[in-house]
């Protein structure tokens, strides 16, 4: 099976630099015009399904994604962001006045031992990209072409999935708004073919 793994168009927030976790934003004029273009770019290929977030920002993406590609999108609770607690809806400056010491530990911390009030735990987080994960390979074929657009945590935790990265390390890794990335999960062991590829962003208007 081949995954397309596409995180959303850009937000205010996202702007902004506050947190959104699983708080549900609307892209904005520039997201919109992102995930037009991701579109454009993935017009010839032959997609067996595109799934999505359900959070508003992943869904309508996905919905500009799939109408380009003759296919409606498919909603999947599992593939929202990592819930994310106090911190959702706040910027790093408003999340190191109000909560110090766990801003501290947060920013600091090596690895995921400390979880922040209302925070989804690495194992929970993992638990449905698991399960997720499952169900995608147990109902297509080892050919089957799959787009999932969602979220940067949850890209990262599904790439983390697949190839066994310890999930209570930090992710290594990053996703930009409409960013593309693709694993070949068809042979023996997983292949990270793209990552975080935003050319297509590129093109004139």
């Amino acid at each position: 099976m081949h995954l397309l793994f596409i995180r959303h168009g850009e937000t205010d927030w996202n702007n902004e630099g506050r947190v959104q976790g699983h708080t549900d934003t609307l892209l904005n004029a520039t997201g919109v015009v992102q995930a037009h273009r991701l579109a454009a770019r993935l017009a010839g290929e032959k997609l067996d399904a595109v799934y999505a977030s359900p959070l508003a920002r992943a869904f309508v993406t996905a919905t500009i994604v799939a109408q380009k590609c003759r296919l409606a999108p498919i909603a999947d609770e599992r593939l929202k962001e990592k819930r994310l607690g106090v911190f959702e809806g706040l910027t790093l400056a408003e999340m190191e006045q109000q909560y110090p010491d766990f801003y501290r530990q947060w920013r600091e911390s090596k690895a995921h031992h400390v979880l922040l009030p209302g925070e989804e735990s690495p194992a929970e987080f993992h638990q449905r990209a698991q399960t997720f994960l499952a169900d995608l390979r147990a109902q297509y074929p080892n050919g089957a072409r799959v787009a999932i657009v969602s979220h940067g945590g949850t890209i990262g935790m599904l790439i983390t999935a697949l190839i066994g990265y310890d999930i209570y390390k930090r992710m290594p890794f990053w996703f930009d708004n409409a960013s593309l990335s693709y694993v070949d999960v068809s042979g023996s062991r997983p292949r990270i073919k793209l990552l975080n590829d935003t050319c297509h962003l590129q093109m004139s208007k």
